[in-house]
């Protein structure tokens, strides 16, 4: 069985290996990127979904073809059902998608 592909992308170094980590525990293969990538730049990965830690710049998610998922450690104004703050909520979103 092929595993599915995340990408945690983030700018907070502690952060995004934190999620890394929780994702590859749910048996998927993980791609950091400490920065913002570029759409070629996800493209090579090729995720199934990624994972963004905020914050991230104004309207980026706009220009992504691939499922992602919201990550922040504080509370998200945000009402998508995309949205985690806790790893109960990043699982039952990852699952949505994996």
């Amino acid at each position: 069985m092929k595993r599915q592909r995340i990408m945690v992308i983030g700018s907070n170094v502690t952060t995004v290996q934190r999620v890394s980590s929780y994702c590859l525990k749910q048996n998927a293969e993980v791609f950091p990127y400490y920065s913002i990538p570029t759409l070629e730049e996800i493209a090579l990965f090729a995720p199934h979904v990624l994972v963004l830690c905020l914050p991230i710049p104004n309207k980026f998610q706009d220009q992504l073809l691939q499922p992602y998922i919201l990550w922040s450690e504080q509370l998200i104004n945000d009402i998508s059902p995309l949205a985690a703050t806790t790893f109960t909520e990043l699982s039952a979103c990852l699952h949505k998608f994996l």
